[in-house]
């Protein structure tokens, strides 16, 4: 079939259409007065015609054809842990928030077909984007999110079961939770396992990313200066919960570590599913300026002609 690149641009070759039925060619083709029904019809339609025809060519036609194949397309459920203990230095020049912050970012541009929504949670979650292929938006939510120490603690349960609400009614065959925490589940009314077990009935898988190891880090103070924080990594129940649904469970000790564990996940999730064929297009505004050009070539002839001489009476009178 037949689309436009730019439908828009038919309004500017209205102009051009009248002004040739104004000014319309009639000296006649070939003779200087056409006798015949096909000179007549001739001389007046076909300036008109030229002009609708560079209007088409204008707008950038194209002949789609569809391309048979697959997309891949998943459904991720971002599941943030927002809690005082992501302020933990695990290398001198950066903390746990913003490595996953950094990181996150990165997973999302490497997944331009993807749709993501985004959970951030501590004592309680909230959902800061349902799904959705906006990148942009996302990218930004994601430079501007902070910490707020008010609401502290780890709900992991309550965020699982919040993402699979996310999740639960995407129509994608593909759909994912990425669990990114640093801490033990100690507030939430549903716990993890509870969670779990509702994402494997709605068959979503759940990876896991465990940020830090067990012990004493340092945390900076808003006021300047550190404080010591003792930090537990429940790796166990992590792994429980995402062999659980089908996924996988990594280990982050430094953001290096973090950035190879989301490259593992983007390696898991390059499930290709068919989708309604995309279709590609060959452009066709060459064609339409050849038929132009045909079709301006008798008169330029019939000009050449009749180039110096007067115009008939009958086209003065006229």
């Amino acid at each position: 079939m037949i689309a436009l690149r730019h439908p828009l641009l038919l309004l500017a070759a209205v102009p051009l259409v009248l002004w040739a039925w104004r000014v319309s060619y009639r000296w006649g083709i070939p003779s200087s007065r056409p006798s015949s029904r096909l000179g007549r019809l001739s001389s007046r339609w076909l300036p008109i015609l030229v002009a609708m025809i560079l209007g088409l060519a204008a707008t950038g036609p194209e002949w789609r054809t569809a391309v048979r194949g697959a997309a891949p397309v998943v459904d991720f459920a971002v599941v943030l842990d927002g809690s005082s203990s992501m302020r933990i230095l695990d290398r001198p020049d950066e903390d746990r928030w913003h490595a996953a912050r950094r990181t996150l970012a990165q997973f999302v541009l490497r997944r331009p077909e993807d749709r993501f929504a985004l959970i951030l949670f501590s004592a309680h979650p909230v959902t800061l984007s349902p799904l959705t292929a906006d990148h942009q938006r996302l990218l930004g939510m994601l430079a501007r999110l902070d910490i707020d120490s008010r609401d502290d603690g780890t709900a992991i349960g309550s965020a699982l079961m919040t993402a699979v609400r996310r999740l639960e009614e995407s129509p994608a065959r593909s759909r994912v939770i990425l669990l990114l925490t640093d801490g033990v589940e100690n507030r939430g009314r549903v716990t993890a396992m509870e969670a779990a077990e509702e994402a494997r009935r709605q068959g979503i898988r759940i990876h896991a990313v465990a940020i830090g190891t067990n012990g004493e880090s340092l945390v900076p103070l808003d006021g300047g200066g550190f404080a010591r924080l003792h930090v537990e990594v429940d790796h166990a129940s992590l792994q429980q919960v995402a062999h659980l649904t089908g996924g996988e469970s990594f280990g982050a000790e430094d953001p290096t570590g973090l950035e190879r564990s989301l490259t593992s996940v983007d390696r898991l999730e390059k499930t290709l599913l068919p989708v309604d064929p995309p279709s590609e297009g060959r452009p066709l505004a060459r064609w339409f300026l050849l038929a132009a050009a045909l079709l301006t070539l008798p008169l330029m002839v019939d000009l050449a002609f009749k180039r110096g001489k007067r115009r008939p009476d009958w086209v003065v009178a006229s």
